[in-house]
C-alpha cells in the first residue's frame, strides 16, 4: 500500500481538492518531513487514482486565475482509502510513523469498533515490547560502564518512546470513548 495514495484519499475524503492544495497541506502538516513523502510522489498519485477512477478530476476557472483541475474521491475510492487506512492502523511494524500518519485521516474512514480493535492491538504489542526490555535488557553495571555513552542514550530513548507511545494510545482510547467524538467514526452500515 502506498502512503502517498493515503495521503491524497485522505485529503479528498474531507473535501474536494486541487493538486497545488494537496501539496500545500502535507507541507502545512509536516507530512513531507516526518512521513517521509515527497511531493513528486503527490502528483503521481493524483494521477494513478485518476486512471484507475479512485478519484475524478474536473476543471475549474475561477475569476482570472488559469484553470485549475479540481479532484474528488469517488465510491470506488471511498472503499479504496478505507482499505488503506485499515491496511496502515493494522500493520504491525514497530515504526509507528505509518501508524500514526493513518491516525491523521482516520475521521470518516473507520468504525469505531474497528479503530478500538487496531488500537489495544497496538497497546499490546507496545506493552509487550516494555516488557521484553525490562526482563531481557537489564544489563549488570559492571558491562553498562563499558558501553558507550551515545549507545546508552539510544537504548534511553528507545525505551521512552515506546513507553510514550504507550501513553498516548491510552490517551487516544480514552477520548475514543467519550460520546462527544462518535461523529468521527463510521456506522458498521457504512462500511
Amino acid at each position: 500500500m502506498n502512503k502517498s495514495d493515503l495521503i491524497v484519499l485522505g485529503f479528498l475524503n474531507r473535501k474536494p481538492m486541487y493538486g497545488y492544495e494537496i501539496i500545500q497541506f502535507t507541507k502545512m502538516k509536516g507530512l513531507d518531513v516526518w512521513a517521509g513523502i515527497k511531493m513528486p510522489s503527490i502528483y503521481k498519485a493524483l494521477q494513478r487514482l485518476e486512471v484507475n477512477n479512485y478519484i475524478s478530476g474536473k476543471r475549474v476557472v475561477e475569476g482570472n486565475n488559469p484553470p485549475r483541475k479540481v479532484f474528488t474521491i469517488t465510491k470506488t475510492g471511498t472503499n479504496h482509502f478505507r482499505k488503506i487506512l485499515t491496511y496502515f492502523l493494522e500493520s504491525e511494524s514497530e515504526l509507528n510513523v505509518d501508524f500514526w500518519m493513518a491516525i491523521s485521516f482516520m475521521g470518516n474512514g473507520i468504525s469505531k469498533k474497528l479503530f478500538l480493535q487496531f488500537l489495544d492491538n497496538r497497546i499490546d504489542r507496545v506493552s509487550a515490547h516494555i516488557k521484553h526490555h525490562k526482563e531481557h535488557c537489564n544489563i549488570p553495571e559492571n558491562v553498562l560502564k563499558n558501553i558507550p555513552f551515545y549507545i546508552k542514550i539510544l537504548m534511553e530513548m528507545g525505551e521512552d518512546m515506546h513507553k510514550t507511545e504507550k501513553r498516548n494510545l491510552t490517551k487516544l482510547k480514552k477520548a475514543v470513548l467519550k460520546p462527544e467524538n462518535e461523529f468521527v467514526f463510521l456506522e458498521e452500515e457504512e462500511l
